[in-house]
């Protein structure tokens, strides 16, 4: 099974100054000007991992994918593959802003209701975990017990 996280208000901060996790290498983090990540994400990818579940990144930003990797490794967590808008624009057909089906994915973690109603649509599974969630990580454990 493979789980999508979205970054922008879901894993990193843009309007919600939700509390951000610690990186595993902070000085080099703070060196390489990282963005930084929810609190609660590096313990729900050891979940993920032991349920056997693969964890990717599902992202409209153009951030590069090496960008991406990288900031997941700062905090110690690898990811299994990366979506980003370049990547969506050149092998999504379906007209939505994100399509998991193409990609393999059984569940979407986003922070968008519009994501939720395109997934109703399309026939796909998203949970959407709001910004000023603490408990965010329990509806994605959840989700993920549904799916299986």
């Amino acid at each position: 099974m493979r789980l999508a996280f979205d970054l922008d208000n879901t894993l990193i901060r843009n309007n919600y100054p939700f509390p951000l996790e610690q990186p595993r290498w902070p000085l080099l983090a703070r060196l390489l000007g990282a963005e930084g990540l929810r609190q609660g994400v590096m313990e729900l990818v050891a979940y993920c991992r032991a349920q056997g579940w693969e964890v990717w990144v599902y992202t409209t930003s153009y951030r590069s994918v090496w960008h991406i990797r990288r900031l997941f490794w700062l905090h110690g967590i690898r990811l299994d593959g990366v979506v980003n808008q370049p990547r969506h624009n050149r092998e999504v057909r379906a007209q939505c802003s994100k399509h998991p089906p193409t990609f393999g994915l059984d569940l979407l973690v986003d922070d968008s209701e519009g994501v939720r109603l395109e997934g109703e649509r399309h026939g796909f599974r998203v949970v959407v975990v709001q910004p000023k969630d603490m408990q965010w990580t329990t509806a994605v454990k959840r989700m993920m017990q549904e799916a299986t």
